[in-house]
């Protein structure tokens, strides 16, 4: 199982994240929210992040343009979009560099079918914004194509996710909040939930 750690946000956080190797790691670039971080901070981060983890770029209802500007320029491998963005953004995204990550949300009005035809070149279910909260994990069981588990995981419950999903096509798992200490990546908290991510 393959293991994204979101919200980087300091030169401590890509160390507790480099002891760890998870497989992708995960900055907020789009302004307004708690962990989002500049470019400049981005650009100091990736001196001190090892080069085989991948790096994704989280934006939210962002200027395409710009986007495709970071890829180009190589401050991020892949896009994550967490807002309201059509197929024909994506498709825009898709004609640069990188690739796209779509990410839905689980709720009342989620429709499994739209997700599974998304142009996107990857998926994610997630209860809302960097809210932290699980939802029905029952509702992508099904789910047609390889997918990415984000909401209220963390260390100590990865693998009742995995064997929640076994027969799933859940490729990875996404967390931030629950391997925060004070604000910070703690790398004990990272190396156990990239562990029990990568045994499971």
């Amino acid at each position: 199982m393959k293991i994204k750690i979101c919200g980087l946000r300091t030169p401590g956080d890509a160390n507790a994240v480099n002891e760890a190797m998870p497989d992708f790691v995960g900055f907020i670039l789009t302004d307004g929210f708690k962990r989002t971080v500049d470019e400049e901070t981005v650009q100091l981060l990736n001196k001190f992040i090892d080069p085989m983890i991948r790096r994704v770029g989280v934006f939210v209802n962002d200027d395409a343009s710009r986007i495709k500007r970071l890829v180009y320029n190589g401050l991020i491998d892949i896009i994550q979009l967490h807002g309201d963005e059509d197929d024909e953004y994506i498709n825009e995204l898709k004609s640069g560099k990188g690739s796209v990550i779509k990410v839905f949300k689980v709720d009342d009005k989620f429709d499994l079918a739209k997700a599974e035809k998304s142009p996107a070149d990857m998926i994610m279910f997630d209860a809302g914004e960097g809210s932290g909260e699980k939802f029905d994990w029952s509702k992508i069981k099904d789910c047609k194509r390889p997918f990415i588990l984000a909401g209220g995981l963390g260390p100590g419950n990865i693998k009742e996710a995995v064997d929640a999903l076994k027969g799933s096509q859940l490729y990875a798992v996404d967390m931030s909040s629950s391997v925060d200490k004070g604000g910070h990546k703690d790398p004990d908290l990272v190396m156990a939930a990239v562990q029990e991510a990568h045994s499971a």
